[in-house]
């Protein structure tokens, strides 16, 4: 008799973790936007460009090693949107930004970026489309755009911007 009650137990208890496993949830992954030791991610401070604003268009070319533009003289106050495609066959990160230089570290002009578009955005022949508009205190600040993973930086993937009023 003991067999069987305890016979019974175990399979009401299989039951039971079987029917637990069938109800829990399924697992979704989602990105992590937390910062990384070697690239932290910043949330992006740029939106889709809204239909029938008023913008003037930037393209913004990244290649491996170098960062072009169609423009480097902003206009606080000015909506821009910005076309950046990259054109090199690793993935980048496009940041507006103070140089490493005044900033004091990678982490700290990541950080403190006007506009970053994460590099899980633009891999290798990816194209992003954001807006953003300079705020009063940029004028003349040293900002650059930049893509701030520390080899692609150090290797001269940045480009000086002149911000005025």
């Amino acid at each position: 008799m003991k067999k069987i009650t305890l016979l019974v137990v175990v399979v009401f208890a299989m039951i039971i973790v079987a029917a637990c496993e069938a109800s829990a949830p399924a697992v979704t992954e989602v990105p992590v936007s937390q910062p990384v030791a070697t690239e932290p991610a910043i949330q992006p401070a740029a939106t889709e460009p809204v239909a029938g604003t008023n913008s003037t268009e930037v393209e913004v070319t990244l290649g491996d090693n170098t960062i072009d533009s169609s423009l480097t003289t902003f206009q606080v106050g000015v909506p821009y949107t910005f076309i950046i495609t990259n054109k090199g066959n690793h993935a980048h990160n496009f940041n507006i930004a103070q140089p490493i230089s005044v900033a004091g570290s990678l982490d700290s002009a990541l950080q403190n970026a006007l506009l970053a578009v994460p590099k899980d955005q633009l891999g290798g022949g990816a194209q992003v489309t954001v807006q953003y508009t300079f705020p009063d205190s940029t004028a003349a600040a040293q900002l650059e755009f930049s893509c701030l993973i520390q080899r692609h930086y150090n290797d001269g993937m940045k480009l000086a911007i002149t911000v005025t009023k």
